[in-house]
């Protein structure tokens, strides 16, 4: 079978015209598109560089903070070193450097901040003693609490179970402490400082203060030592403490004893009663002005013993309070918080 030969089929001028037109079209679509993709790419990185510029221009103005770094030992015996360190660190808290005056004590300079001395000497660790002396310079916080000195292996756990506190609260009070590091300090508020963390010196002396509790409140008007007598006018030695008090105040055991004296005629004491406490101390009560205990009689701290009153040799009613160990009278102050 042989094939028949045919001639292509031609395009006509006007299709032609209309796929070319088409071609065209499609050309200019795609041109379009990637000019407005061109432009759209441009605002944009020119919008970006703005950002970044107007971003740099505010960061040069913002003032740098550096959080000062200060060792262990400048926390614990440097005041302003330990101030600038809890006023970046802690929050809710004013922190103010003290001028101790003339007079000063540190219970009045606890109770003119409407706290208990234990909030100065936990703020405090480099206090070796109570006593304080004209100009020296101490850390006062604006509320009650305790520095606690960090431990190693602490965590804010173990701080708030320490304290018996709330590990959210201490966190939230303690902002800028951000890595719990050994010998840096956290601010604990409400709370007294825990004794076993406090140096050797300031160990010993709480531990004279478990021993006796206040007998009386009140104002102390004479203390132990060296001073002009009131009633006779001469330089003596005062051994014991005065407590002012309005008359039939209620006189309390400082610690568990046995009396060993009950007496309504004790010389320049007036009405007295001593306490035995069996551990070398013996506590003595005088310028009394009724007795509710007997000799021999076993009693237990915070017990009333007496009524307060201005019997024997005074110039006004009050209560004189002694401690003796082993027959030698010691300054009550060391004992008494």
């Amino acid at each position: 079978m042989s094939r028949v030969w045919r001639k292509p089929e031609t395009v006509s001028k006007s299709s032609q015209e209309a796929i070319n037109k088409d071609v065209a079209g499609q050309k200019s679509f795609f041109r379009r598109w990637m000019l407005f993709f061109a432009i759209f790419a441009i605002i944009v990185f020119l919008t970006h560089l703005g950002i970044t510029a107007i971003a740099q221009a505010r960061l040069a103005v913002v003032p740098i903070v550096n959080v000062p770094i200060f060792t262990s030992t400048q926390l614990a015996n440097n005041i302003d070193d330990r101030f600038k360190y809890l006023t970046s660190r802690v929050d809710g808290v004013k922190f103010s450097i003290y001028t101790v005056k003339k007079g000063d004590n540190l219970w009045k300079i606890a109770k003119n901040h409407g706290y208990s001395v234990h909030t100065i000497i936990g703020c405090n660790p480099q206090f070796t003693t109570y006593d304080v002396y004209e100009n020296q310079k101490i850390l006062i916080p604006s509320i009650g609490g305790t520095l606690h000195p960090i431990q190693q292996n602490d965590t804010w756990a173990k701080i708030a179970d320490r304290y018996e506190t709330s590990e959210l609260d201490l966190k939230a009070g303690n902002p800028g402490t951000t890595e719990l590091i050994n010998g840096e300090y956290v601010f604990v508020a409400g709370k007294r400082p825990s004794v076993d963390l406090l140096n050797e010196q300031m160990q010993e002396k709480y531990a004279l203060r478990d021993l006796f509790i206040s007998p009386l409140g009140g104002r102390y008007t004479s203390g132990f030592g060296k001073r002009r007598h009131p009633v006779t006018g001469k330089t003596s030695v005062h051994g014991g403490l005065d407590i002012s008090a309005p008359i039939g105040s209620r006189v309390s055991a400082a610690a568990g004893g046995t009396v060993i004296l009950a007496s309504y005629n004790a010389g320049y004491y007036g009405v007295a009663v001593y306490i035995d406490h069996h551990n070398g101390y013996i506590t003595h009560y005088g310028h009394l002005s009724k007795i509710n205990v007997s000799v021999g009689q076993r009693v237990k701290a915070g017990q009333i013993i007496a009524r307060s009153g201005a019997t024997g040799r005074v110039t006004g009613p009050h209560l004189h309070f002694t401690v003796k160990k082993n027959g030698v009278a010691v300054n009550p102050t060391k004992f008494l918080w």
